[in-house]
């Protein structure tokens, strides 16, 4: 048994409220459960009661076990002087202090109906690997928790715009910087995402906004500080970047990175980090201020449009690094990179900005997400496979928070879906 179990039964009112009886004998009548304490202090805060003819204002404590108010030391606690209650799950002894200031204790259990405690017993302690209710869920009808969904949706959004508010105040508020850092790990993806966080940071943002003018030079940067120019290859491309980063480095005493930090096994090819910096570069060689223009888009089509005409460098239509040739492709930004791009990175970005502004219409959000192909990997077939809807970008968004925020750290009697198990 959890202590947050027994806030879960008393915020929501689980539990029996006719003939309630104190340990002591004493009827006793709720008036108000109180508000959750999330801070240092007692359980509830505000709540009334009744016991025998007299009224009760203050807080109320919540234990496993009487005894661990002794445990966690609460009697020499100026915060639980206001205690008008104390609610336990098993009264294994007598609280001399509470007697003494006639706060008399409510043994829960007796109180809960047993099916409740089954149902949450079997999904805390559930084996399974995922989606820990996922038993329970065949006799739901998922519609209902539509609102919910966009609300998880929405503290996604702000878990975001709380991170990258963070990095905007490592940059000294300087929204374009945040942004090239912010695209840079994404572009990193699972397998890189540190590395081209290093990367980001090895120069200044002010020497890439000095040379956007010239594909070669912002090319001979981002390939230079990946330290992929430090080998000798027989090519005029990249020996013009190699001469070119020489310049760069002298002129801004900037140093690189070591290039064996970036790893390209297990991934395909379009994923490797020479194609991926070669793709940051062509879209900051395009678009000298990015920032000012992610922040224009009135629908999904002007942010795809975005996106969808970056030109690299003709060496990279036969080569995914500079060693080997290869095959021709054009190394352009797939659709689902876009995507990718759009729902992780630009799309929090502009919620962000105009969230600290204090302009956010959150049905543009929810409306650009719903446009959008869903996204795919293994948490979303996971769900997939126990009857979850994943349509939309939107739909993908609400399952990875719904797992993350809730699934895997357990926090069933917080979620819709569990507490609706468990009535």
């Amino acid at each position: 048994m959890k202590e947050v179990f027994l806030h879960y039964i008393w915020n929501s009112k689980q539990f029996l409220y006719q003939n309630l009886q104190t340990f002591h004998g004493d009827f006793i009548e709720i008036i108000k459960v109180g508000k959750l304490n999330h801070h240092a202090g007692p359980d509830f805060l505000e709540a009334e009661i009744i016991i025998g003819d007299k009224v009760w204002i203050g807080s109320i404590e919540m234990h496993v076990n009487s005894s661990d108010w002794l445990t966690h030391q609460h009697s020499d606690d100026l915060a639980y002087q206001n205690v008008i209650l104390h609610v336990v799950w098993n009264h294994d002894c007598e609280v001399d202090i509470l007697r003494q200031r006639n706060v008399q204790t409510l043994i829960l259990q007796d109180f809960v109906k047993p099916e409740i405690v089954f149902n949450y017993q079997n999904i805390i302690h559930s084996k399974l690997d995922k989606i820990y209710c996922e038993e329970f869920l065949s006799t739901l009808d998922f519609k209902q928790f539509d609102f919910w969904f966009e609300r998880i949706l929405i503290e996604r959004f702000e878990e975001k715009t709380t991170h990258i508010l963070h990095i905007l105040e490592q940059n000294n508020s300087n929204w374009e910087e945040t942004l090239f850092k912010s695209l840079a790990k994404n572009f990193g993806l699972k397998v890189n995402v540190e590395t081209f966080e290093l990367w980001s940071n090895s120069f200044p943002f002010n020497v890439l906004q000095k040379i956007q003018f010239d594909a070669l030079k912002v090319e001979a940067l981002f390939f230079g500080q990946a330290g992929f120019l430090e080998e000798d290859y027989e090519n005029a491309y990249f020996n013009q970047l190699k001469k070119e980063y020489n310049f760069l480095k002298n002129k801004y005493q900037i140093q690189a990175i070591e290039n064996s930090l970036f790893r390209f096994s297990k991934m395909r090819p379009i994923g490797f980090p020479t194609i991926r910096l070669a793709q940051l570069a062509a879209i900051y060689t395009q678009y000298l201020s990015l920032f000012s223009v992610i922040i224009q888009p009135k629908n999904l089509k002007e942010f795809y449009k975005i996106f969808d005409k970056q030109e690299l460098n003709s060496f990279w239509n036969t080569h995914y690094t500079f060693k080997n040739e290869s095959k021709f492709q054009l190394k352009n930004l797939s659709k689902d990179k876009i995507n990718n791009l759009l729902i992780n990175t630009i799309i929090p970005i502009r919620y962000a900005f105009e969230r600290q502004k204090d302009e956010v219409e959150i049905d543009f959000y929810l409306d650009l997400l719903n446009e959008m192909d869903p996204e795919n990997n293994s948490i979303l077939n996971e769900f997939e496979r126990i009857g979850f809807e994943n349509k939309t970008a939107k739909d993908s968004q609400q399952l990875i928070q719904l797992k993350k925020r809730y699934c895997s750290e357990k926090k069933c009697l917080n979620c819709a879906i569990g507490q609706q198990i468990l009535r």
